[in-house]
């Protein structure tokens, strides 16, 4: 809200009671009359002889003007003769004059009523209307007129515009309250689901017409409610609060904030949370414990508007009653599309709560208003433990074949799930502070459930392997329990979960506790595994494998792992980590079935290396010599992985151009996948072939996932990656692609320097990372594999990551054998398996000291932070 200069010194004042801890109605109320009295002062010098009313609408009109809301007024005349419409122009030129930026219109009593039929929106914000300065006769014939108008029978057409508004409303802004930048105006649980509610009262009850006019005029409603009995004692205390938070963190955000803006945005929520007043506590972030008080009171506002916009939809839209079936003693089923209450049922036991629940689940259809209200009202009561029929009943619905998700989301939202499982209830509202997580942790893990349940009907692998788990129950609750642990802390949450889940499976009587324990406590394992190892190494492959102590596990953690990642976010799943995590999937599964031993594992590799190798010796007879294929394999030999990586046909290929190209200095082959690009890079092994690879691919915006380095022994290198357009996430575009093999080529040929290509994209370098680097983490680590050092970098992404560091490498005197890369939203972590140039693993604990420093020194440069950080 622009001031004028009379108006400046007091708006800081405001700003400071705020800072001080004044409610947001005082705020609000403060400066809605600045601006009342900034207006009246206007309006008294002007010569005005007709009788005129200046009227605040909106937000203004209700008292609740934040300090950089639209201002919205109404001047109310008798009629629009041309000497009114000179006045009213002089008065907005004023008001323009000193920079109060105002929405204003100029109508009659009849202008608005007619308004009521063709403008739902309009009619709205004048039924929020409020007196402020001019004709008190006049204003008063138009609130009594407006006042008939609203009340009428024609009112149900504004009520059903005003309920469908709602819900276009919800859509539009994502149906959830727990959204990673909610609009605190505009989304579920803001503060227009308690406009919305005021609208209906003041269009059906009249007494809603005589709310005082010196304070916010929704906080009024609900005190109304509450003493006319329409609301319980604790819903109003809990809505007030609530309502009253939301305000209160609007006015920071546009204290705050440059511009006009609504929306919480990710970089601004941890400044806005020490705006408030919040502050770190026993580990958790000030920003983390904000937005979860956020969450539930954005709850509590949208749970009152459901009830009651259900409420009135019943009352004015017609409805179709049909066939009522009844299901039970207590409840019914509306025309196969609504549970309800038998008559005369007010309360509820706690088995006859899960028992709604389990109709709920078996014919796929939502609970109506009052049930849900007497399902919470019920649930007050009891606590649910040594329940044993409610423990059953429980099972059952996990153990269905659809609508389980769907359930547990509505036991979530009535707060049943969390009163069952305290476990799951600390998870409500929990809100991790990083733009990779983009829903709270209950809501992340009933949409894990979703997700896996949606198998159900899936054509793929993944699809086959769900529908045929003996055990559905175990998967569920495994992943109900998966991230349990974050509610103690993030680090080590997967084994403070297992604690959880096996103090919570115990009281229940569960009869397969390890499993899910063994599903919780690894449900990173697979990912970590295909995302950051070579699980083609014998020894990799056999560690995990070897983890199983049955196959049923294997199969549940794959869905898991799928499950749970594609619920993070919507970008996170991804063809190549599906690729990725089907390959590790399938190349272990028959170890796990066969119990195979480590020995057993290494002779199983060789003799399918042996197969392969005689099939494509076969293949190439007619074409190339045996001994030049023999040759080729054995120059390879000691990395069993290049059979498993390339095709029969990619590999003939390689044997071809390296036949037939021998002068070349470079060959690149482009294969186009689902949502991705394979590029295979046969060159002659060189210092930095690597890291030259991985610049000329960054500078043309082909983002590496995954990199398989081979080396032969007489020096010829044979390099595949795994890369997608950093700007689309999908395949490399054909300019791309012939982009790459051109600047491949001149560097190779050394017609170009490699850092001015690098350079010269950088200038026009399209991608822009927005995460704040200073969560992120940033560390080098080190662990052996049977061949080979790992060495795990995490950072923030930056330009030049992969190039620079690679290089660093390199520099080091370190050859990489295998790669690979996970760049996500909250970070880059890249895997390198190394050796020294004499082919040795690194033992010299000080020679791993000055890599971790010197890496850390490229992450630290290119993210522009002191090394002092780490």
């Amino acid at each position: 809200m622009s001031q004028g200069s009379e108006i400046k010194i007091d708006f800081k004042e405001v700003e400071k009671l705020h800072r001080n801890g004044a409610s947001a109605f005082e705020t609000t109320r403060l400066l809605t009359f600045l601006l009342d009295k900034k207006l009246r002062a206007i309006a008294e010098s002007l010569n005005f002889n007709t009788p005129f009313a200046i009227v605040a609408l909106g937000g203004y009109g209700r008292v609740e003007l934040c300090p950089k809301s639209d201002i919205d007024i109404m001047f109310l005349v008798e009629n629009k003769s041309n000497g009114v419409e000179n006045v009213v122009v002089e008065f907005f030129q004023k008001l323009w004059d000193e920079s109060i930026n105002i929405g204003h219109s100029f109508r009659t009593i009849k202008d608005c009523l007619e308004l009521f039929e063709f403008d739902f929106e309009s009619w709205a914000s004048i039924l929020e209307a409020r007196f402020v300065y001019g004709d008190t006769e006049l204003y008063n014939r138009f609130i009594q007129q407006v006042r008939s108008k609203a009340l009428s029978r024609d009112s149900e057409k504004f009520i059903s515009g005003i309920i469908e508004g709602n819900r276009i409303r919800h859509e539009k802004y994502g149906n959830s309250i727990k959204l990673l930048e909610p609009n605190v105006k505009k989304s579920a649980g803001g503060l227009r689901d308690i406009h919305t509610l005021l609208w209906l009262f003041k269009s059906t009850n009249p007494d809603f017409w005589n709310l005082p006019s010196d304070k916010s005029a929704c906080k009024s409603m609900l005190e109304l409610m509450h003493a006319k009995k329409i609301i319980s004692d604790e819903q109003f205390n809990l809505t007030l609060k609530a309502f009253e938070f939301i305000l209160r963190t609007r006015i920071e955000l546009h204290f705050d904030t440059e511009g006009t803006t609504d929306v919480l945005d990710f970089n601004v929520q941890e400044k806005i949370s020490r705006g408030l007043g919040y502050k770190d506590e026993g580990g958790v972030k000030a920003v983390e414990i904000f937005m979860r008080d956020y969450y539930l009171n954005a709850r509590a506002i949208y749970s009152l508007n459901k009830f009651f916009v259900s409420k009135f939809k019943e009352k004015f839209e017609p409805q179709d009653f049909g066939e009522i079936e009844v299901i039970d003693s207590n409840f019914s089923i509306r025309n196969g599309r609504k549970i309800f209450l038998n008559f005369g049922k007010k309360f509820l036991t706690p088995v006859e709560i899960f028992t709604a629940f389990l109709h709920r689940c078996k014919f796929g259809v939502d609970f109506d208003e009052e049930l849900k209200d007497a399902i919470m009202k019920s649930s007050e009561r009891f606590n649910f433990e040594n329940e044993d029929e409610v423990n059953k009943i429980f099972l059952k619905i996990l153990n269905s074949h659809y609508n389980v998700a769907s359930t547990l989301e509505l036991m979530n939202e009535l707060g049943i799930l969390g009163k069952y499982i305290p476990e799951f209830g600390n998870l409500t509202g929990l809100f991790q502070h990083s733009v990779y997580h983009f829903y709270t942790v209950d809501e992340h893990t009933l949409k894990a459930i979703g997700n896996a349940e949606n198998l159900t009907d899936d054509h793929s692998n993944l699809g086959d392997i769900f529908r045929n788990l003996q055990r559905r129950d175990i998967l569920y609750l495994a992943i109900l329990f998966h991230d349990s642990g974050k509610a103690i802390k993030v680090e080590g949450h997967s084994k403070i979960g297992v604690e959880m889940a096996r103090n919570f499976l115990q009281k229940i009587k569960f009869d397969a506790i390890d499993d899910v324990c063994f599903l919780v406590e690894n449900h990173l394992l697979m990912e970590q595994t295909a995302f950051r190892r070579n699980f083609y190494e014998p020894e990799t492959l056999f560690n995990f494998a070897s983890k199983f102590y049955k196959s049923d596990l294997l199969d549940m953690l794959y869905i898991l792992t799928y499950a749970d990642l594609s619920a993070v976010n919507p970008e996170v799943w991804t063809s190549w980590k599906a690729q990725l995590l089907e390959e590790l999937y399938f190349v272990s599964k028959p170890i796990v079935e066969n119990k195979l031993t480590l020995d057993e594992v290494y002779k199983l590799v060789e003799e399918r290396t042996n197969k392969r190798i005689e099939s494509i010796i076969a293949s190439l007879s007619d074409k190339i010599s045996r001994e030049i294929v023999e040759n080729h394999f054995e120059n390879l030999i000691e990395d069993d992985s290049y059979l498993s990586v390339f095709s029969d046909v990619e590999i003939e290929e390689h044997i071809k151009k390296i036949v037939e190209t021998s002068e070349k200095k470079v060959d690149v082959v482009f294969k186009k996948m689902e949502g991705y690009t394979e590029i295979t890079v046969i060159t002659k092994d060189a210092p930095f072939v690597l890291a030259s690879i991985c610049g000329v691919l960054s500078a043309n915006d082909a983002n590496i996932f995954d990199a398989k380095i081979f080396t032969r022994k007489d020096g010829i290198v044979i390099d595949k990656f795994r890369v997608f357009d950093y700007i689309s996430g999908l395949e490399l575009s054909q300019t791309q692609c012939k982009k790459i093999e051109k600047d491949l080529n001149d560097v190779f040929n050394g017609l170009v320097d490699l850092d001015e290509i690098f350079e010269k994209h950088r200038r026009k370098w399209k991608r822009k990372i927005e995460s704040t680097k200073k969560d992120v983490k940033i560390a080098v680590e080190f662990e052996d594999s049977k061949d080979y050092t790992i060495i795990d970098v995490f950072a923030p992404d930056s330009l030049g990551f992969l190039y620079r560091v690679s290089r660093k490498i390199s520099e080091l005197g370190l050859n990489i054998y295998f790669a690979k890369i996970a760049t996500r939203t909250d970070g880059i972590v890249d895997s390198f398996y190394v050796l020294d140039l004499s082919g040795r693993k690194i033992c010299d604990e000080k020679f791993k000291e000055k890599i971790k420093e010197e890496i850390l020194n490229v992450i630290y440069e290119l993210n522009n932070l002191k090394l002092t950080a780490e």
